[in-house]
């Protein structure tokens, strides 16, 4: 699967080109729509703001990576609305970075995780039909469903933990089961789940 780098600011496209050496990624200073369609691509939103509507569309049909210098929650979702797979910080730690890749490669959405805490937490003042969506919650026990709603309100599992005096450990293995009974990914999932 290649990388390719959509950035036209030197500083910011040279720091991801040293961070993925290995993976030998090509650099693109405007859009070409030679981009294979399997292809990641990280791209700076700057140098996006610049392409024209249908070279987003175009763009966006493959698995694209926004970076901001000025990450902000707005253009996350407009940016995620468009069909981009992850969004974050031009300038985050390079495990992220490389975190955001591998998510991206395996087909998975990458979000930094303040912005996951900021979606729950929008999602959770956006109630409406919340106790009929507690109704999916029969199938798990009565721990599970006491974990699934503080992860569906964005608590850690050190919160978690804390609150109901049980490990950590403890509260990932309700964390698996819950995800696993209720067919979803993740807490961002089963957040939309108990509060949509």
């Amino acid at each position: 699967m290649r990388l390719y780098i959509l950035c036209d600011e030197d500083q910011i496209r040279d720091r991801w080109l040293n961070c993925f050496t290995a993976v030998n990624p090509t650099i693109l200073e405007n859009f070409s729509s030679f981009i294979e369609s399997n292809s990641i691509v990280f791209a700076y939103d700057v140098s996006l703001k610049r392409l024209s509507d249908l070279e987003t569309k175009i763009l966006f049909l493959r698995r694209v990576m926004v970076l901001s210098s000025v990450p902000d929650f707005d253009d996350a979702q407009h940016f995620l609305h468009l069909g981009a797979m992850g969004y974050g910080n031009a300038m985050m730690h390079e495990s992220h970075l490389h975190s955001a890749y591998q998510a991206l490669e395996e087909g998975k959405v990458w979000l930094h995780p303040d912005f996951i805490t900021m979606m729950i937490s929008q999602i959770r003042t956006q109630k409406s039909t919340h106790d009929k969506s507690l109704a999916v919650l029969d199938v798990l026990s009565h721990r599970e469903r006491e974990v699934a709603l503080m992860l569906g309100d964005g608590a850690t599992h050190q919160e978690i933990s804390d609150a109901l005096d049980i490990t950590v450990r403890t509260v990932k293995a309700h964390a698996s089961a819950i995800y696993q009974k209720l067919s979803l990914k993740d807490r961002l999932a089963l957040s939309l789940l108990l509060h949509s």
